[in-house]
């Protein structure tokens, strides 16, 4: 027989892939020994294996260098969270100031005429999240929000709390940054920045100026086994009722349910509680991220995206390689909760972790247009850009066909309006402008 390369491949391919499952036993066993703690949500189990910080998971998901009177630059979110654990782990800032007004163009002509670091946020954060940062801050403070932090590069006290929505700023009286940790955002050997356009939607938003040649992602993944779940959110396993589904297992005690959908690769969880409790939002926020890091696998960061104040829902992004992960009905994507005052209601949680990544053909670059371009695109289809509320890069996630346990990654522009909470890429977010245009 003779052996060609398409052979080889397929050797090759199945040798990482046995590797992997190796790697995901060890990893799991290992973790299922040494991860014991406490739980809130029922047992005593704690099957996350991956440490997470509330840094992390409330970190900026996106960084503009603004120079004065030069073109806005977007820095790698790879490149610069090393800096950014340090801003929030080194910086201190004491005596809050009453909030003043920045309008959106005054805010435009700030970052036009001096030179900032922008650090951007998907969703509002309090700022009683980060209490060790914040020092002294009023009750009354604690629940105030800001969805932008704009540092001076030629002051460096001089450090901006923005909510843009409420077009508010916050300053502080006494603010502490080490000397260089500033400048080091300005190091384009060690950062990769990409030249920028600041777009007028529904509030200013920052993307690539120029074509992009971007990479694919593969990676075969893993799907976590349901026992290292149940002993998590049931006290007593032995009094745990199972039956089958037609899609999977349900798990159910007197109180609380857990569904593991074997077609989606998702674990739903319900539990009754009766406490009533209003919780703040920096209490919500923080009881989150708790179950957040007990819960979650994904190897890569698991950002905050959104939270829905009429149901209490908080939603956490999966990113890869400091890009946003978007997946069908964002199940493999997104990790959602729900926390009363006696702690987790509900939870949605995604089964599959992308574990080891693997080069395949046909599977290389992408070109991209730029930001400009697309919101051309999305205007010229009848879309009103004033209600465009999030435009960004993502990697979209893609079952492979030839085998199940490899997912593809494709770059792509994805979009969000006003409300709705679901991204769309941009393709989909025309198709459906079409059918409502046509009364579809």
């Amino acid at each position: 027989m003779v052996v060609t390369w398409t052979h080889i491949k397929h050797i090759l391919l199945g040798a990482l892939i046995v590797l992997s499952l190796f790697l995901s036993f060890s990893l799991l066993t290992t973790g299922s020994q040494s991860n014991e703690q406490t739980s809130s949500s029922g047992g005593s189990t704690t099957p996350a294996l991956v440490d997470r910080s509330i840094s992390e998971v409330f970190s900026p998901s996106q960084i503009i260098l603004h120079e004065a009177y030069d073109n806005h630059q977007i820095a790698s979110l790879s490149d610069t969270q090393d800096l950014v654990k340090q801003s929030y782990k080194r910086m201190r800032f004491k005596d809050v100031q009453p909030p003043k007004t920045l309008t959106r163009s005054e805010y435009q002509q700030m970052v036009h005429e001096d030179s900032w670091v922008e650090f951007i946020f998907d969703e509002k954060i309090p700022f009683g999240l980060f209490s060790e940062g914040f020092e002294d801050i009023p009750s009354d403070y604690e629940n105030r929000t800001f969805n932008r932090v704009l540092f001076n590069l030629n002051n460096q006290s001089r450090v901006l709390f923005y909510n843009d929505q409420e077009e508010q700023t916050y300053e502080f009286e006494e603010v502490r940054i080490p000397e260089d940790l500033l400048a080091r955002f300005r190091d384009t050997e060690s950062i990769r920045y990409t030249e920028a356009t600041g777009l007028e939607l529904n509030h200013v938003t920052y993307v690539p100026s120029s074509k992009m040649n971007l990479s694919y992602e593969n990676y075969i993944v893993e799907r976590l086994p349901d026992r290292l779940f149940i002993g998590q959110f049931f006290e007593e396993t032995s009094e745990v009722n199972v039956r089958s589904t037609s899609n999977g297992q349900q798990y159910t005690s007197l109180t609380t349910e857990v569904v593991i959908n074997d077609e989606n690769y998702t674990l739903s969880y319900l539990h009754q509680r009766t406490n009533r409790e209003e919780l703040s939002l920096t209490e919500r926020l923080a009881n989150s991220f708790q179950e957040l890091a007990k819960v979650e696998n994904w190897k890569d960061r698991s950002r905050y995206k959104a939270y829905n104040s009429s149901t209490g829902e908080v939603v956490f992004q999966r990113y890869l390689n400091g890009m946003p992960v978007f997946s069908a009905q964002q199940l493999d994507s997104e990790v959602a909760l729900r926390i009363d005052g006696s702690g987790m209601k509900n939870l949605r949680l995604p089964l599959r972790i992308a574990q080891t990544p693997i080069s395949l053909d046909g599977y290389d670059k992408k070109e991209l247009p730029g930001g400009q371009e697309i919101a051309d695109k999305l205007e010229a289809a009848g879309v009103d850009l004033s209600t465009v509320t999030g435009l960004k890069v993502g990697l979209t996630w893609e079952e492979s066909e030839e085998d199940e346990r490899v997912i593809h990654f494709e770059p792509d522009w994805y979009v969000n309006v006003k409300n709705d909470s679901n991204w769309y890429t941009v393709d989909q977010l025309i198709e459906l402008q079409g059918e409502s245009l046509n009364g579809l």
